[in-house]
């Protein structure tokens, strides 16, 4: 069993939970409930140009009809303490702003007007033009050293504002060499920033007294303001955790521990999507199938049953063990289906 103190929920609104996400989530609630450990809930809201205000309440929904439960969580700031069931991150724009001021004095960010196509179009000229199959060209560092720092940070944004009349973000100086760490289920990994991306950005493109954070830098200030000492989440997001890494060391903090769960994917390979055919738990529950069913299911492919049977969240509890775990991205197939649909 791992020992730990505390973990998170961490669903996004920008559409409903899937059967992935079920997986994921409950194998989250099964080992912190094991642990003894809390284990709150963080609606990670601040894409809002996907967000969707309905799917904030379903996937609540959708959780506790599994089984699922959440700690409440207290914080305190300016001398006063606020216990909440569910922490929203879109009302913590104040906290993620002071990290960025802090992130900003200690010369460890700096602004940036370069748009992806600009990246792109910089990259395609030089020598070292990704190739095909690269998700995103590396940041050349086109701004590290462009702009004079002002007085204040909104003072420098408003200056490159006005020099340029572009919107900027800030990005993290990456420095050199590789960030390695061991994934409670991934296993040991070794990602080079620097080489692979470059200087990333911690904010998105917004105007000098308005910078939205990006989803890197929220999730660090969050999950170290939380207590959060064991991540659990996605095996897609395990490339994230190097540029995590180096926000926490940037902020003064020590990482958590990391557990990477391998992904529920189509049989083209690819994440769950409505061309797999429908996998949504609010659909599930429409059509009368029982939470039982959808977490027997996940148990089965979690390794904690040969053939899936029906059985409570709560009941998996006590029998779960997170080295049957199986090391593969799950395949949702015809045999998935047939039982999910008796």
């Amino acid at each position: 069993m791992f020992s730990f103190r505390a973990t998170r929920l961490a669903p996004s609104p920008t559409g409903a939970l899937h059967l992935g996400h079920a997986r994921t989530f409950l194998i989250t609630w099964w080992l912190a409930r094991q642990a003894g450990a809390r284990i709150h809930m963080r609606m990670e809201d601040l894409d809002m140009a996907r967000a969707r205000p309905d799917s904030i309440q379903q996937a609540y929904d959708d959780l506790h009809w599994l089984g699922m439960d959440w700690d409440a969580y207290e914080e305190t700031r300016n001398a006063t303490c606020e216990t909440r069931n569910e922490v929203v991150q879109s009302e913590r724009l104040a906290l993620y702003a002071e990290a960025l001021e802090i992130l900003w004095r200690a010369g460890a960010a700096y602004p940036c007007t370069c748009t992806r196509a600009d990246i792109a179009a910089s990259v395609a000229a030089s020598a070292s033009a990704p190739h095909e199959t690269d998700a995103q060209p590396r940041y050349p560092g086109t701004c590290r050293d462009k702009f004079a720092a002002a007085a204040s940070l909104a003072e420098t944004l408003a200056a490159v504002h006005a020099a340029t009349g572009k919107p900027a973000c800030l990005r993290l100086r990456v420095p050199p060499g590789p960030v390695a760490f061991d994934d409670l289920l991934a296993g040991p990994q070794s990602f080079d920033v620097a080489a692979d991306a470059g200087d990333f950005p911690i904010t998105r493109f917004a105007t000098p007294t308005d910078l939205p954070p990006a989803y890197q830098l929220a999730c660090v200030v969050d999950d170290q303001a939380m207590g959060i000492d064991l991540v659990i989440r996605g095996a897609d997001l395990l490339p994230s955790t190097p540029r995590q890494i180096l926000l926490y060391r940037a902020l003064g903090h020590a990482p958590p521990r990391f557990a990477h769960v391998p992904l529920v994917i189509g049989l083209d390979g690819k994440r769950l999507a409505k061309r797999h055919g429908e996998s949504r738990i609010a659909q599930f529950r429409a059509a009368g199938v029982s939470a039982e069913r959808i977490v027997g299911w996940v148990a089965w492919r979690s390794g904690q049953m040969d053939t899936p049977r029906e059985i409570s969240a709560r009941e998996m509890i006590a029998q779960f063990d997170i080295t049957r775990l199986p090391g593969q991205r799950i395949i949702l197939g015809t045999d998935d289906l047939a039982f999910l649909r008796p």
